[in-house]
């Protein structure tokens, strides 16, 4: 079809308006997306990376269509690159990225065709419009898709990808061959494990990441009193799980593994399960130190460098269901349940109050504070949640909206 430069500014126009509508097109495309595909909804760095993929496309594809690039000349996102390498590395499938790609240009068609006036003489632009979109995304998904398929090659016939597909199959109980898998892995799957998700501060470059792992994973192990050497199974470039074998009874504390990691001025975040026995505890440890994480990212930088599941394992049940706990919080909390530092202050004096069997000078010396200052805080919490705590069942309602609020900040709090 024979395009005019009328038509061609018209689509220039159009893509110009969807620009303006970028953010709330992306805000909703982004729940969409992991509401339609189940396989990209892992994690909280996942979707932060599918986030990033989501809008960087939507200005690629912006300026592709106002300024008339040839396809030839058209590039893949870095951000859409970075994703497809991750979901290989994470063994997500890349039929569900490409589905992904699929729903978000039919998505973006929807809302673009609707600013084009649906009258005769616009048949042209409506044509051409949706040609080009086309050629936006099977350009795409071609890079994309080469990139998933590469990068999968790679890690599969490296170390790091035989160990993760083996530990893998241990996960999901589709290899019943112990032995072998103890031969693979060089680790033994017998007493007890300790396992841990292991992340680098933002600041920490790509370039430093394996040694940083590595470090971390003998400061652990001698922190644990580890039996033998540890399994080490990476995520993905910048994300790693580590199993530990130790003694039974062994107490884990993140004090002490923050302060090993601090005085050797590793900069890594660690979310760590409990000691469990066997096969059965290897599986478990690992699903306590995700649900730990999920805790520790969700709280937005919130949480302590090194957190174990025993400090959170309340809060990580609930926390399987964010909503209905958002809703609990604020039904609990009333006007303490919102996000500012006030409420902040009056919430953690009550928190601490109540931990401390509501003593006064027990909270005061927690908190450095005269016992005179935590009693007006708690009278003053009290009054904004409108509960008393001599009401049956009211402080054990508190504690767990407190909890929730103490290590989810903003997930589960109201926007002043």
């Amino acid at each position: 079809m024979d395009v005019t430069a009328s038509v061609e500014e018209q689509v220039s126009s159009v893509a110009r308006q969807m620009l303006t509508q970028r953010d709330a097109f992306a805000a909703a495309l982004f729940e969409v997306t992991l509401q339609e595909v189940s396989d990209l909804d892992h994690d909280t760095r996942l979707r932060a990376l599918l986030e990033a993929s989501i809008s960087e496309n939507i200005v690629a594809a912006v300026n592709f269509l106002e300024h008339g690039t040839a396809v030839e000349d058209l590039d893949a996102p870095t951000a859409a690159l970075t994703y497809a390498r991750t979901l290989a590395q994470r063994d997500v499938p890349l039929s569900a990225l490409i589905r992904a790609y699929r729903i978000g240009h039919a998505r973006f068609l929807d809302v673009a065709l609707g600013l084009i006036n649906p009258t005769a003489d616009q048949m042209d632009v409506v044509l051409h419009f949706v040609s080009r979109a086309a050629a936006y995304i099977d350009k795409v998904c071609e890079q994309v898709g080469r990139s998933y398929e590469a990068e999968r090659d790679r890690w599969v016939s490296s170390r790091s990808g035989l160990r993760q597909q083996s530990v893998n199959e241990i996960l999901t109980g589709t290899s019943n061959d112990i032995r072998q898998a103890e031969q693979t892995l060089s680790y033994a799957l017998g007493g007890t494990h300790v396992a841990l998700e292991a992340w680098p501060h933002i600041e920490v470059s790509g370039f430093d990441v394996v040694k940083l792992f590595d470090d971390a994973s003998k400061v652990v192990a001698r922190t644990l009193n580890a039996l033998g050497s540890p399994l080490i199974v990476p995520n993905d470039e910048r994300e790693v799980r580590m199993w530990f074998r130790v003694p039974p009874a062994t107490a884990v504390s993140s004090a002490d593994l923050g302060s090993a990691l601090g005085a050797a001025h590793l900069q890594v975040h660690l979310a760590v399960g409990s000691p469990e026995d066997g096969v059965a505890g290897f599986r478990r440890s690992l699903h306590q130190a995700e649900r730990v994480k999920e805790i520790k990212l969700a709280g937005v930088g919130r949480a302590p460098q090194v957190v174990t599941y025993r400090e959170v394992a309340p809060v990580a049940l609930m926390a399987a269901d964010l909503p209905q706990l958002t809703s609990y919080v604020t039904a609990t909390l009333g006007g303490l349940a919102v996000d500012d530092e006030r409420s902040a202050t009056l919430r953690e004096t009550l928190r601490v109050f109540l931990d401390h069997h509501r003593s006064y000078a027990g909270a005061a010396e927690a908190m450095s504070l005269h016992r005179n200052s935590i009693q007006y805080r708690v009278q003053q919490a009290l009054a904004s949640c409108g509960r008393h705590l001599d009401e049956p069942g009211v402080v054990f309602q508190l504690q767990a909206a407190l909890e929730a609020a103490h290590w989810l900040g903003s997930a589960v709090l109201a926007k002043p």
